[in-house]
């Protein structure tokens, strides 16, 4: 067998800030290509906000009714919300392998794939619900200690589970294997994962000030003429602008765990990202990243 040899020791911060600079730009490649990607967030988006509307009223009124009731709405919406924003971003891993793989990313097809994985969907609903209203007991705490022992298990937690998602689309593991299969590729992409955080909110901040400054040119000559009117318009275009730098950031977002997660499973670059190197990720098992594939099949190890 050959040894695992990891070169992610070698990379400084700022070298794995420039490779994830690079991921990201890839990945609006990506979208360029397939504009529709842009489709899962947000119909994700939409289905959060009407759960939120349905709900804000009877959270109101658990609220003021006390005896944490408050926290069983709150476990209703974060159970919805999650559930909906998981089946989209799973559909987004999904179509965006597809284009890796020189398929065309259908939307209907995206989604009737993720059918299939509607339960560990539910399961991780779940349990991500029951996490965050423990998360919101701690931050309402009035102990000081048990604010930072929450603050430390959020940071833990959204590491140990970022790469739930392509898990849950890829493999077919059980609950705990799941968090490890996640947890497992963080570590071993931690560098690029966070550098793709940086390149990420770095273009997508950039994108969005020329738009909302696009928005409010463009309302300026109106609002001279008529105040009112501008004004309307100018907050309109603002909004949309930022609807749509919001849509960009989670599409860039799946693309770049996508391509991530298929690379640790494949050992093959998607050719949409060959401006990146994925060497620097260090050794990575061959193994086809093909829905529910599962995690039990023979692998090699790469140098």
């Amino acid at each position: 067998m050959a040894t695992n040899v990891s070169t992610n020791t070698r990379l400084g911060f700022f070298d794995r800030l420039k490779t994830g600079w690079t991921l990201t730009k890839d990945s609006l490649g990506v979208i360029s290509d397939h504009p529709k990607l842009l489709v899962f967030p947000l119909l994700a988006g939409i289905s959060a906000v009407v759960f939120f509307v349905l709900l804000f009223f009877p959270l109101l009124f658990a609220e003021v009714l006390g005896g944490g009731t408050e926290f069983v709405v709150l476990f209703v919406l974060y159970f919805l919300t999650t559930f909906v924003s998981t089946y989209f971003s799973a559909a987004l891993v999904y179509a965006s392998n597809e284009a890796f793989h020189g398929r065309e990313p259908g939307i209907k097809k995206s989604m009737r794939a993720i059918n299939d994985r509607l339960g560990p969907i539910a399961v991780w609903a779940i349990i991500s619900a029951t996490v965050s209203v423990v998360l919101r007991a701690l931050e309402d705490s009035d102990n000081p200690l048990a604010s930072i022992l929450g603050a430390l298990f959020a940071l833990g937690w959204s590491i140990m589970t970022f790469f739930i998602v392509p898990v849950i689309v890829f493999e077919d593991v059980s609950t705990t294997s799941m968090f490890k299969e996640s947890g497992r590729t963080f570590k071993e992409t931690w560098g690029e994962t966070l550098g793709a955080g940086f390149g990420i909110s770095a273009i997508v901040l950039a994108i969005g000030l020329v738009f909302v400054a696009a928005a409010v040119a463009l309302a300026a000559p109106v609002a001279a003429a008529f105040p009112g009117a501008g004004i309307a318009l100018g907050v309109v275009l603002v909004l949309l602008a930022v609807v749509f730098t919001y849509l960009l950031s989670q599409t860039i977002w799946g693309v770049a765990k996508t391509a991530l997660y298929v690379y640790a499973k494949e050992g093959v670059e998607p050719s949409q990202f060959d401006n990146f190197d994925f060497e620097t990720l260090g050794g990575r098992t061959e193994q086809q990243a093909t829905p529910g594939s599962g995690t039990d099949t023979p692998t090699t190890v790469r140098e």
